[in-house]
């Protein structure tokens, strides 16, 4: 089983583990992130990294969700290649 899985042409989704990995095989430049416990250690200089929390079990986040799949579609429409974790 992979530690990735493509999900469209360009995007993946996988655990932190793995997230290196895809940038390096499948050359990602935008990382969103959908964590809560974001470690500032964990910058990557490669590639640009939107962070947007969710919180699981917390009500009323279709905004948060609304705003980590408009960097989706902007980086997409960009051309680029997505890391979603």
């Amino acid at each position: 089983m992979n530690e990735y899985q493509s999900i469209l042409n360009g995007i993946f989704v996988c655990g932190l583990p793995a997230v290196n990995r895809v940038i390096e095989k499948e050359q990602a430049q935008v990382v969103v992130d959908v964590r809560v416990e974001v470690d500032e250690t964990e910058a990557r200089q490669k590639v640009a990294t939107k962070y947007v929390p969710l919180v699981d079990g917390k009500p009323n986040q279709a905004a948060l969700l609304q705003e980590a799949i408009a960097h989706v579609v902007t980086a997409y429409q960009e051309g680029k290649k997505i890391v979603l974790h």
